[in-house]
């Protein structure tokens, strides 16, 4: 380590001193490298210097007179010599800061750049050497060697043609010595700056927002992490600059100013303060330090019930702080109804203390994070006593054990992770009921409708319909004549054809945003699917199960395809299981009729056909090709170009779509476990009845027509 006062090129700290002005006197320097971040805010004429603790935001007051008359800006620490080295405005010059917060203007010599440049803004001092960087924009990047006198400010050679970025502050890497900031704006771009040359490269969009952002204090930790706050609010964001798609997460609240500016040694760890209060839900839902977890700096003037005690860190569920002192203080919540979903239930609250704000959330869909739709209070304004709040449980939560956290603050509005430096958080292990459930199942309890596709539309091809063959099971959860959710069994028993499908169920009549997309459920093979099956652009939820089939099938050794071929037999089936819950609850009679609407469509990327690409302007159709039940609606994404070509007789007018002159249509159900035609084989000429029922349109004539089949054109295990 250096020692805290090297020498340079025969220069010493006592050479410095003749660079001040005559007035200056020589203060101490400050601790090496200390954990705090400064803040320096000129609120009126004379700038105030703070220290913050980034883990919980608490800042207290350092200095309210730095000795000038004008702002204190573009502020750097020094690890070489352990002083902090700004703008100071009321001089025009560099200024030294020691530990007694009195600025020092400097001596400085100025090129011709450096005196147009004017006052600077943007600062800090390398790690690798002693000197101090300053930016303007369009005018170029600055820098003084603080080892050298006279000290003297020379514009980076080539550096004004690349000065078109808008930032406030930026602040040295902790080890690769390159310079890193994010820009103001309603989107922050994480952008690196070589100080050698004042070249930029950006890594990145990492923060949006509806309004501006002005990061004017901005420093690092040993492990690479970017702090930066924002002026308008103090929020401090945490920026990992190591990751190949960097983001900034919401790390603590800390004062806020439209003049802000911060320095920080790069190599001071961020510490845990000394009284700080930690939640105790599991680990998954923001606990620990590392996780960014829920904290607050306990300063005595508000808390959730009496008690409130300190932690050096959380206690994760099984663990508990409470053990580890014998003290329960997550004594502010009581929950005397329980959670009956869909029902509402009582919050009492006992605070102490000056009023506050309370925040809450409940894991509703169980999958271990509070995430925006889990919050249950929001900014609540309570004074000192007992309130009693009623909440809703969410018709689309999930029966079952789970968690709850509560956070007061004097913050109104807060995330349910970060630090903040008031208040207290209470985490509660709390339980979700769920009675009075029937369930409606079609076509029944154990049994599947099957559902087969012939997939050259608008081609009737060879008819065999065995391009795509489903068995589907649907449950609906109903309460009181409400249906709070529905639940899918879908397996994949056949596929007689080359070209690539798609499967999906549209339900008609129910919007999109009415499913409560956070909370489905499903997997494959029995393997938990993290993304979302709900499908973008859609006005009718549609439910994407898999958008190429081929994927979840083996074909077998000699076949060409998946159970349709003679010899060509597996007990094999993919399976799927969803369930997928409605934010409101949805009448019965309001529900579409089974099997709802099953349909394939085109792979995206993969060929079907000459007659299917010429009619979507020459291109593969991908997912603008849509297969329904006969005069079941397409989605939002067909299209309907596709309508009336080739051999497809739809009549939009008449409400008739997917069926031709005859009523043959490209989709079937069959409320049974039906056997499908053999490679090839007609499907009206294996099931010959079925000719008399496609063209009834009324269903009476031959409705068990699946029954009678002709035994050798249906497939067999």
């Amino acid at each position: 380590m250096l020692s805290r006062y090297p020498l340079y090129r025969g220069f010493t700290l006592g050479a410095l001193t003749l660079a001040m002005s005559s007035a200056a006197q020589a203060s101490e320097p400050f601790e090496a490298c200390p954990n705090e971040a400064f803040i320096i805010q000129t609120p009126a004429s004379k700038p105030i210097v703070y220290g913050v603790d980034l883990g919980t935001g608490s800042y207290l007051t350092l200095s309210s007179n730095m000795g000038i008359d004008a702002a204190l800006n573009g502020t750097g620490f020094s690890y070489n010599d352990n002083y902090l080295y700004g703008w100071d405005y009321q001089h025009q010059t560099l200024a030294r800061i020691g530990a007694d917060y009195q600025a020092q203007p400097l001596t400085l010599i100025k090129d011709s750049a450096a005196t147009a440049a004017g006052n600077f803004y943007v600062g800090d001092v390398a790690l690798t050497e002693n000197v101090w960087y300053g930016y303007r924009k369009k005018v170029g990047l600055f820098r003084v060697d603080l080892n050298v006198v006279p000290l003297t400010m020379d514009l980076v050679a080539g550096s004004q043609s690349m000065a078109n970025y808008n930032i406030t502050d930026f602040a040295f890497h902790p080890n690769n010595g390159f310079l890193y900031a994010v820009t103001n704006g309603k989107s922050g771009e994480l952008i690196s700056i070589d100080p050698s040359t004042g070249g930029h490269e950006s890594l990145g969009i990492v923060i949006t927002s509806d309004s501006n952002f002005t990061f004017g204090a901005q420093f690092f930790d040993p492990q690479g992490n970017l702090y930066i706050s924002n002026n308008g609010n103090g929020n401090v964001y945490k920026v990992n600059v190591e990751q190949p798609q960097p983001s900034a997460e919401l790390f603590s609240y800390g004062p806020s100013s439209t003049s802000n500016d911060g320095a920080r040694c790069a190599l001071a760890e961020v510490p845990v303060g000394d009284a700080v209060d930690f939640g105790d839900a599991p680990v998954s839902y923001g606990t620990l330090m590392t996780d960014n977890g829920a904290r607050h700096g306990i300063d005595g003037s508000m808390a959730l019930g009496l008690l409130n005690d300190s932690e050096s860190d959380g206690y994760p569920d099984p663990l508990s702080d409470d053990v580890s002192d014998g003290i329960d203080d997550d004594d502010g919540i009581s929950m005397p109804t329980g959670f009956e979903i869909g029902e509402d239930a009582i919050l009492l609250v006992t605070t102490q203390g000056k009023a506050g704000f309370l925040n809450a959330w409940i894991d509703w869909a169980q999958d271990g994070q509070f995430d925006e739709e889990d919050r249950i209070v929001s900014g609540q304004s309570v004074s000192a006593g007992s309130h009693t709040l009623l909440i809703s449980v969410p018709n689309w939560a999930k029966a079952g054990p789970t968690w709850s956290r509560f956070r007061l603050s004097s913050v109104a509005d807060i995330l349910p992770t970060g630090g903040v430096s008031d208040g207290e958080v209470e985490d509660y292990p709390i339980t979700v009921t769920e009675t009075g459930i029937t369930m409606t199942y079609y076509p029944s309890s154990s049994g599947f409708t099957t559902l087969a596709y012939e997939d050259l539309y608008p081609d009737q091809g060879d008819f065999d319909m065995n391009d795509v063959v489903m068995q589907l099971r649907i449950t609906q959860f109903v309460k009181d004549n409400q249906v709070r959710r529905v639940g899918f069994n879908a397996q994949l028993v056949a596929m007689g054809a080359w070209y690539h499908n798609g499967f999906a169920i549209q339900l008609p009549g129910i919007a999109r945003n009415n499913v409560q997309e956070s909370a489905i459920e499903w997997t494959v093979q029995g393997q938990k699917q993290t993304h979302s099956p709900l499908e973008a652009g859609q006005t009718n939820a549609v439910m994407v199960l898999s958008d190429d089939l081929w994927k979840h099938a083996t074909k077998g050794n000699g076949c060409e395809y998946f159970r349709t071929e003679l010899g060509c037999g597996t007990s094999y089936r993919a399976n799927w299981q969803m369930t997928v819950p409605f934010v409101n609850a949805v009448d019965e009679a309001l529900m579409p009729d089974f099997p709802y609407d099953p349909f394939i469509f085109a792979t995206p990327n993969t060929d079907h056909g000459l007659a299917a690409k010429n009619i979507n302007g020459g291109k593969n159709p991908g997912r603008s090709l849509e297969v329904h039940l006969k005069n079941k609606l397409p989605t939002d994404l067909f299209n309907p170009a596709f309508l009336g070509q080739r051999d497809d007789a739809s009549n939009v007018a008449l409400g008739q779509y997917f069926q031709d002159q005859n009523g043959m249509s490209w989709a079937i159900e069959v409320p049974d476990t039906w056997k499908h035609p053999i490679e090839l084989q007609r499907l009206d000429h294996t099931y010959v009845e079925f000719v008399d029922f496609a063209a009834d349109a009324s269903g009476n004539s031959n409705p068990y027509w699946y029954i009678n089949a002709d035994s050798e054109l249906i497939f067999k295990d």
